[in-house]
């Protein structure tokens, strides 16, 4: 459910009364600096779900947090360390996390929260709650994606709070199954007398409010909620009996909710008005010990949480129940006042005591609080601060796979920087700008920094410049041009005696070769590679290289060497204990053996495969052993276990939307109909794959479509050339879900 709006008091209300119901609820709030925290929206609502008491030690926390992984499933405790970031813990990596990179610790996550919070929907109904969504995180987009597409099938409501305008450029809603938007416009005349009512009755004013006050707030709120309320404050601010009309008329309001909360700031003692601004300054939520800390000339903590009382008092802030000495301000707008009421260069200074404080506070919390004190850097005038913090958000962001924020943090970085320096920041940002495909921006990157590489005469960052162009090149299909940076830059690391560069090149020139499918140069410039690899001990890139030329040899019908090449790398992965890349080989290996019709030795293959993606989390890579499982098996005759198989695939593939792989799902369902006779079901699913191939630009490759049309053609056998083609175009007609659904009824037959 996407509530669109900002009336923060409507969901409030909503959640009050789900929770008299007795259903737990889970909520998260975006801040506006938080848009590049990855995951900050669901700090808190995991940290409800996991039963966290923020009061208790951080080692008690992470300790109940791995108890609570054990009771959801004991092999996820090996993955916890992948929840510090979410949770703000310190859970250092262990021998298993620590090998996956920032694409698997992503899916990984996804998949441990997906399990948990199964487990808590298992137990009783649930609603998440996410508000001021327009300020969403990137992961944290994601993530609610990933619930979103699970939740039709348990008893969870997520309720996301945000302003309209937001939703399909941001949020994406509109994509996700069972999203309704309601939309919270302003107050009906009733519902504003009702609002009216019950913020009077809090001073024993039980009666319907005076015609004289009702018809003065509704002209100027204009149905705002937060409006009325602040008119209502500043009403009572002045002394004003809200039953004297003559007084009502007289008062001289505001013309903005903006000028209104102002002159209620304006109004403020001085201590109090001057603790509400620097609060404004560390964020719509925060901790009263660190107000002192920023600004001293507060004197001590008990006088300054003597003033926030005086605030609470006038509804200017809340005390937050959930977490001592936490503070929240009653509205964004409220905080939004307070602080463009500071003067920029007062607001720059302060923003730096922030950051200062955040520093030496708590010196072991630095790496986790990376985006906050890049923000409060970043509105200071403290330059070398600047670069510090947005060169190590930006690294961070990388490594955890938030290429949105990374990207952010590099572009405002770059133009900080002198002519090196720069250089190296600007190869970081056009890796990340080909990893998430703007590849014409990573172009100009990369191009940029080869202009810098040349101007400073720098040949080895030339060639390392001209490596990284090549290869995005190569993504957009200039194949020629690819292979000519990658010839320069061969000779400009050979100059330097830069054997890693070199085997970089040659492993790049084979993919680029076997792209255009010149495998007799792919299988060469592998080699060469290997060579080096080799000789300089690198085993990953060794491992890496005996795949790709295991590859190379399938696609030219030498399964046999393609078997030897696959069970080398399959050895060196084993050796450096890589085990999503063990997963991998052995996923190539049992591959190998269907093509061979070997289906016992390749279900042994897949189910190996299982037990490791199972264990490092890597839920698409499950589907696909699940779909491989399902052609060894159905190869065979075992078609009851094939069915098992291919339907757990299609459940998940269908959760990530995942056109591509549920192309090949829905023929290997369609072959085995066809196998078991049911012609009218094989040609329709594959009907429906050929749609999607269509629609996507995948077409079947050539030994793929043999298979497939020789199965149809021995399953409708019994059909007239019309009643064929008719099923073929029904299938074609399907949408995806009808398509996954006739799959999965195929799936069901006994």
């Amino acid at each position: 459910m996407a509530a669109g709006g900002s009336s923060a008091c409507r969901v409030a209300e909503f959640v009050r009364g789900v929770r008299e119901r007795g259903v737990l609820v889970a909520s998260g709030e975006c801040q506006s600096f938080g848009a590049h925290i990855s995951y900050f929206a669901w700090r808190d609502a995991w940290a409800t779900l996991f039963g966290i008491d923020r009061s208790a030690s951080e080692d008690a926390q992470v300790q109940h947090v791995e108890q609570e992984l054990a009771a959801v499933d004991p092999a996820l405790v090996a993955r916890a360390p992948l929840l510090a970031t979410l949770l703000d813990l310190p859970l250092a990596d262990n021998d298993l996390t620590s090998q996956f990179d920032p694409k698997l610790r992503k899916t990984s996550l996804e998949g441990l929260l997906a399990d948990a919070l199964r487990a808590h929907a298992r137990k009783a109904p649930l609603v998440l709650v996410l508000e001021d969504c327009h300020w969403l995180d990137a992961l944290s987009r994601d993530l609610l994606e990933v619930f979103a597409r699970m939740v039709p099938n348990l008893p969870v409501l997520i309720v996301v709070a945000h302003r309209p305008a937001t939703q399909d450029e941001t949020l994406r809603l509109s994509s996700l199954p069972n999203c309704d938007t309601l939309a919270l416009g302003e107050l009906v005349d009733d519902d504003a007398i009702t609002l009216i009512r019950a913020r009077l009755a809090p001073s024993g004013d039980a009666m319907d409010p005076p015609t004289a006050l009702v018809e003065l707030v509704r002209a100027r709120a204009q149905g705002n909620p937060f409006y009325i309320e602040e008119l209502l404050n500043f009403i009572a601010s002045r002394g004003v009996d809200p039953r004297d009309s003559r007084a009502l008329a007289r008062l001289d309001l505001p013309e903005s909710l903006h000028s209104l909360i102002l002159s209620r700031v304006d109004r403020l003692a001085e201590a109090p008005r001057q603790i509400l601004k620097v609060a404004s300054v560390v964020g719509r939520v925060f901790h009263s010990p660190m107000l002192p800390g920023v600004y001293p000339e507060f004197g001590a903590l008990d006088a300054v949480e003597g003033r926030l009382r005086e605030l609470d008092a006038v509804d200017l802030v809340k005390m937050d129940e959930s977490a001592a000495r936490t503070y929240v301000f009653k509205h964004i707008v409220t905080r939004d006042v307070a602080y463009e009421s500071l003067p920029f260069a007062f607001r720059s200074t302060l923003h730096e005591r922030v950051g200062d404080y955040i520093e030496q506070t708590d010196e072991d919390a630095v790496d986790r609080n990376l985006d906050i004190l890049a923000h409060h850097y970043w509105h200071s005038e403290n330059r070398d601060k600047k670069r510090e913090y947005l060169g190590r958000a930006g690294a961070a962001a990388q490594s955890a796979y938030a290429n949105a924020a990374a990207i952010d943090y590099f572009e405002r970085l770059a133009p900080l920087l002198s002519k090196g320096s720069r250089l190296d920041v600007l190869l970081k940002l056009g890796k990340v700008l080909e990893l998430v495909g703007r590849w014409q921006r990573a172009e100009e990157i990369d191009r940029e920094a080869l202009e810098l590489a040349e101007s400073l005469d720098d040949g080895l960052r030339r060639a390392s410049c001209q490596t990284a162009l090549a290869e995005v090149v190569r993504k957009q299909g200039r194949f020629p041009e690819a292979f000519e940076l990658l010839n320069r830059a061969s000779r400009g690391f050979a100059a330097f005696g830069d054997d890693s560069g070199v085997a970089r090149v040659l492993h790049l020139t084979g993919t680029v070769a076997a792209q255009r499918g010149d495998y007799d140069k792919a299988q060469s410039s592998y080699r060469k590679s290997l060579q080096i690899r080799e000789r300089i001990g690198d085993k990953a890139s060794m491992a890496s290289l005996l795949s790709n030329l295991g590859v190379i040899a399938e696609y030219r019908g030498d399964y046999d060497g393609s078997r030897d090449f696959h069970e080398r790398a399959l050895s060196l992965r084993e050796s450096v204990g890589d085990r999503w890349a063990i997963g991998i080989s052995m996923t190539n290996l049992g591959m190998i053996a269907v093509l061979q019709k070997r289906f016992d030795e390749a279900r042994d293959w897949f189910d190996k495969a299982m037990r490791i993606n199972r264990e490092v989390g890597d839920r698409w890579m499950v589907a696909n052993c699940h779909n491989n499982l399902g052609n060894a098996t159905r190869g065979l005759g075992d078609f009851a276990a094939a069915r098992r198989h291919f339907a757990e695939s299609l459940t998940i593939y269908r959760e990530y939307d995942d056109r591509w792989a549920l192309a090949f799902l829905l023929e290997d369902v369609g072959i085995l109909a066809a196998l078991t006779g049911d012609a009218n079901a094989a040609l329709e699913l594959v009907g429906a794959a050929d749609a999607i191939r269509e629609a996507i630009g995948a077409p079947r490759a050539p030994s793929l479509a043999d298979e497939v049309e020789r199965q149809l053609a021995r399953a409708a056998e019994g059909l007239t050339d019309n009643e064929g083609d008719a099923a073929r175009e029904r299938g074609k007609a399907l949408d995806l879900h009808d398509a996954v659904d006739r799959a999965l009824n195929v799936c069901a037959m006994a």
